[in-house]
């Protein structure tokens, strides 16, 4: 995922620098469930084990899976978390808004 906000700020990363795009619910702290639209979560969470040090992650997973996918990697700063939250409120929103004008994705 080329167009994931990371914490170099535009600076491409080593392969062995990027993160899985996919991980596990369980594998993951979760810093706050931002909340539920269209058949998605969306959270913050908090990555400790990377080579940049913490970061605050932006994850979206389907309300029924275990899996989730990481849209935004920010520092692990104060700042980075409240950017972080900005950054999933609007992912939530344009979600809320699929939903309410039925163009959402179609679940099985």
């Amino acid at each position: 995922m080329s167009n994931v906000i990371r914490p170099t700020f535009g600076a491409r990363p080593k392969p062995e620098d990027v993160p899985p795009t996919i991980a596990s619910v369980t594998e993951l702290r979760a810093v706050r469930h931002l909340g539920q639209a269209a058949g998605y979560d969306v959270a913050m969470v908090r990555d400790e084990d990377t080579k940049q040090g913490p970061v605050s992650n932006v994850v979206v997973g389907l309300e029924a899976g275990s899996d989730v996918d990481v849209v935004a990697i920010l520092p692990g700063t104060q700042e980075g978390e409240a950017d972080a939250e900005v950054v999933g409120m609007a992912i939530l929103r344009t979600l809320e808004l699929l939903e309410t004008t039925g163009r959402g994705p179609e679940i099985a």
